[in-house]
């Protein structure tokens, strides 16, 4: 079951980050989640995604991610995504369902250069969280 929410979350980090070609080219800063840890262990890092529930508002996952930060060995690229997907989820109303957490509704204020960093972020998540063997995405 845990792998299977961190298989989901992954996921859809990296479904959404797939619109990373679309938007203008100019880069916004992200101060909120910019604060967070930088030195997480692996462990807590993941859980982080494994606690997701259906109930979750996405102003708890903000603050359950900020809370935790990244671990110390990623990539600032990588980074900085996770920075733009944390603020970006902040600023989501309470009453969003997980399924409404769309490419459309998650990147729609993102520039080209934060879309590009946020799948990054969804790489750096897929590749850490999700075993080895493990599928990401349905096939096609």
């Amino acid at each position: 079951m845990l792998t299977t929410k961190v298989a989901a979350a992954a996921a859809l980090l990296v479904v959404l980050g797939g619109t990373a070609a679309c938007g203008s080219s100019d880069s916004s800063s992200s101060s909120g989640a910019a604060g967070a840890p930088t030195d997480a262990s692996k462990s807590e890092f993941c859980s982080t995604i494994s606690a997701v529930t259906d109930s979750t508002t996405p102003h708890q996952l903000a603050d359950a991610f900020q809370k935790v930060g990244t671990p110390s060995d990623i990539d600032d690229g990588s980074r900085h995504g996770f920075e733009v997907l944390v603020d970006a989820i902040a600023a989501l109303p309470d009453e969003t369902k997980s399924s409404d957490l769309t490419a459309a509704a998650v990147t729609k204020d993102m520039s080209a250069a934060d879309k590009k960093d946020f799948a990054a972020f969804g790489a750096y998540l897929a590749h850490e969280c999700v075993p080895a063997g493990t599928p990401t995405a349905p096939s096609s």
